[in-house]
């Protein structure tokens, strides 16, 4: 048999453990549940494939010959440049002038521009210059004793190209 002894510290934590137990709920108070939403993500749909076959326009072919890059004619670079000259008349401090146009990264622009002037009919050439960028050409209008002709030509150039000209004195290249 028990002693008394016995039985009081088993009971003893049996109530010890009933208090642990049951006590926090007891004096939680009001108890507030959470019922968050859940969302489902749903499964991914099946994916269905349909060859459809491409409907083109009727001058589709001519389309895309045309929106075909033409090809570079080397020649145009290889060749030799021709020099601009510009007589001085008797004075040789007789001061030239110019119009320069831009400065331009890629140089098939400029071969384009220059045909594009020399077509109209204006004297167009470019130069090749370093800068912090890379290399740079410049397209030029010109050379002209008379400054006054090439600003007048300043608007035929700027409604033929869409850039805006600055006059400035023209410097032959030492070659």
């Amino acid at each position: 048999m028990a002693s008394p002894l016995q039985n009081r510290i088993v009971g003893t934590a049996i109530l010890i453990a009933l208090a642990v137990i049951f006590l926090p709920d007891l004096l939680d108070g009001e108890k507030v549940s959470r019922d968050d939403e859940l969302e489902t993500i749903p499964l991914r749909p099946a994916l269905t494939v349909d060859q459809a076959e491409p409907e083109f326009p009727q001058d589709f072919e001519q389309r895309v010959e045309e929106a075909q890059p033409q090809p570079i004619n080397e020649d145009v670079f290889n060749a030799p440049r021709e020099p601009v000259s510009v007589t001085l008349g008797d004075n040789p401090e007789t001061p030239a002038w110019v119009v320069r146009l831009g400065a331009f990264r890629n140089a098939d622009n400029v071969q384009r521009l220059v045909r594009e002037l020399r077509d109209n009919g204006f004297s167009a050439y470019s130069r090749s210059m370093q800068s912090d960028s890379g290399e740079l050409r410049v397209l030029y209008v010109g050379p002209d004793l008379d400054a006054e002709v090439l600003r007048d030509q300043l608007a035929d150039l700027k409604a033929l190209t869409g850039l805006d000209g600055q006059l400035v004195p023209y410097q032959p290249t030492a070659e």
